[in-house]
C-alpha cells in the first residue's frame, strides 16, 4: 500500500449568524468568535494512495471556534450545543461508510468528481462521530454547559475528506463548494434561541498521479526456525530459536518507510505474540517477531498514517531491508509437534 503527497487546498469558512427569538422578548445567546465572521482553514496536503480502500482517509483539518457565552438563569439554565446537516443540499450517510456523509446530488452526471469523496466530522474534545440528522432532529455536540455563569470556551471541529470509490483517480482537480453542516450553541431555557455557524467547505485540489515510492524485493519471505527440545521453552515466557531474516526493498528517495505487521490467523491480534495456523499440532508455544531485539506488536491490515502497531523504519533513501528476527515463546506447558504462523506486512511511504 503506497502513500503520495497531494498539493491541495481545504478551506473552511464559517459564517456566524444569529438566529432571532421566538418572540421579541430579549432572550440570552452566546457569541460564537467575533460576529459576523468568516474563518478560512488549509490544508495543504492531501493522501491519496493508489489501490487505497473505500473508507481511507485523504485528507484532515482542525479547527477550534471561540464562544462565550453570558450568565443564563432560565431553567434549567445554561446553554446546549447541537450538530446538525443543512437542509438545503442533497446529503445523506454513506450506506456503507457509516459516521460520513456523502453528496448525492446529479447535477453534472455520475462522474462528478464529488461522488469520489465523502466527508466525516469529529468532536475532538469527546472523539465523536458527528451524525446530526437534517431530516429529523440535531444531535448533541456533547456536554451541555449547566453552569448559570458566564462561560467561555472553544468548539474543536475535526473535517476529514473520506475516500468513496475509485473515481479519485479519474481526476486531475477538484473544486467544490460545499455547505453541508452546522453547529448550534442554544439557550437551554427557551425554544428556538440559538447562535450557530455554517460550515462551508471549499475544495481546490490538484491531484497528481505519482508512481509508486518502493518495491518490495521479498514479496514473500518464508522463515525456518530451528527444531528445539521442548525443556528450553520452561517457564512460561521462556524464549528459544531465535532466527533472522529481512524484507527487502528498493526505494527512491523523499518518503519516510513505515510498516505494521498483520497476524493473519487472528487479524484482530493486537498483541505481540503471533497465533499459531490450524495445522499446526505443538502446544503451549506461540512465535514472536522483533524487531532490533523488541517484540512487534499486531496492527490492521492498513496503511493509514497512524495505524495501530505501525512503526518507522527509516527514511527511504538509506532503506534496502527491514531486518527482523523470530523466535518460539513458551505460553504454557510446551508439547512437540510442528509450528506455523503466517504474518503479512503492509509498508506505508509518508
Amino acid at each position: 500500500m503506497i502513500r503520495f503527497f497531494k498539493k491541495s487546498i481545504i478551506a473552511l469558512i464559517f459564517l456566524a449568524g444569529i438566529t432571532p427569538a421566538a418572540n421579541s422578548q430579549s432572550v440570552l445567546l452566546c457569541k460564537i468568535a467575533d460576529q459576523p465572521v468568516t474563518i478560512y482553514l488549509t490544508i495543504n496536503k492531501i493522501i491519496v494512495p493508489p489501490n487505497a480502500p473505500d473508507g481511507a482517509v485523504i485528507g484532515s483539518t482542525t479547527v477550534d471556534i471561540p464562544y462565550t457565552c453570558p450568565a443564563n438563569i432560565l431553567e434549567p439554565g445554561g446553554f446546549g450545543f447541537s450538530f446538525v446537516w443543512t437542509p438545503t443540499q442533497p446529503w445523506t450517510e454513506s450506506p456503507s461508510l457509516p459516521g460520513t456523509i456523502h453528496w448525492t446530488g446529479t447535477m453534472n452526471g455520475p462522474n462528478d468528481p464529488a461522488h469520489a469523496f465523502g466527508l466525516r466530522f469529529t468532536n475532538m474534545e469527546t472523539g465523536k462521530v458527528m451524525m446530526g440528522d437534517r431530516l429529523h432532529s440535531p444531535a448533541e455536540w456533547g456536554p451541555p454547559i449547566t453552569t448559570t455563569k458566564p462561560v467561555s470556551g472553544f468548539i474543536r471541529l475535526k473535517a476529514d475528506m473520506i475516500k468513496l470509490n475509485d473515481l479519485i483517480y479519474n481526476q486531475t482537480k477538484i473544486h467544490r463548494v460545499m455547505n453541508p453542516t452546522a453547529i448550534h450553541i442554544y439557550n437551554r431555557g427557551k425554544v428556538g434561541a440559538k447562535v450557530g455557524t455554517n460550515f462551508v467547505i471549499t475544495i481546490n485540489s490538484s491531484i497528481e498521479h505519482m508512481p509508486a515510492s518502493c518495491n518490495i524485493t521479498t514479496p514473500s519471505v518464508p522463515v525456518r526456525l530451528p527444531s528445539v527440545v521442548a525443556a528450553k521453552l520452561n517457564p512460561v515466557g521462556a524464549t528459544a530459536g531465535d532466527t533472522g531474516f529481512n524484507i527487502g526493498l528498493s526505494c527512491k528517495t523523499g518518503t519516510n518507510v513505515f510498516v505494521t505487521l498483520t497476524d493473519l490467523t487472528d487479524q484482530g491480534n493486537r498483541g505481540n505474540q503471533l497465533t499459531l495456523t490450524p495445522d499446526s499440532t505443538a502446544q503451549g508455544v506461540k512465535l514472536r517477531i522483533l524487531n532490533n531485539g523488541q517484540p512487534v506488536g499486531y496492527g490492521p491490515d492498513s496503511a493509514e498514517i497512524g495505524n495501530l502497531n505501525q512503526w518507522h523504519v527509516g527514511p527511504s533513501a538509506s532503506t534496502t531491508h527491514i531486518p527482523l528476527s523470530a523466535q518460539y515463546i513458551a505460553t504454557g506447558p510446551v508439547s512437540a509437534g510442528t509450528v506455523k504462523g503466517v504474518a503479512t506486512f503492509t509498508m506505508s511511504y509518508q
